[in-house]
């Protein structure tokens, strides 16, 4: 094999792994945004069930997300939601009907 031949074999490893640590360096970046937008979405929704807590508006928030819920499995989640006894869940399952 040639100096070139070598020098060439060389250069398409190097640019292989780096190929390698930008996709794992992306894929890392990607995981750090997933847990900072879980841990964001973890503290507003605490601090939306604390503000339910004292304040009607709050309640009335949570009522119309809990509406607009589609997935069986996240209804299901909050069928036992009793952290706030001013919360009407009997009306999610998907009844409109205004308070």
């Amino acid at each position: 094999m040639s100096d070139i031949s070598k020098e060439i074999e060389n250069a398409k490893k190097i640019i292989a792994e780096q190929k390698k640590r930008i996709r794992e360096a992306q894929k890392s970046a990607a995981k750090a945004e997933g847990k900072l937008r879980d841990r964001q979405n973890y503290i507003l929704g605490g601090a939306l069930v604390k503000l339910a807590e004292t304040d009607e508006r709050g309640v009335r928030t949570i009522e119309a997300l809990l509406k607009r819920l589609e997935r069986p499995a996240d209804k299901r989640a909050f069928e036992t939601f009793s952290r706030l006894p001013a919360l009407s869940l009997t009306e999610q399952g998907g009844n409109d009907e205004q308070h």
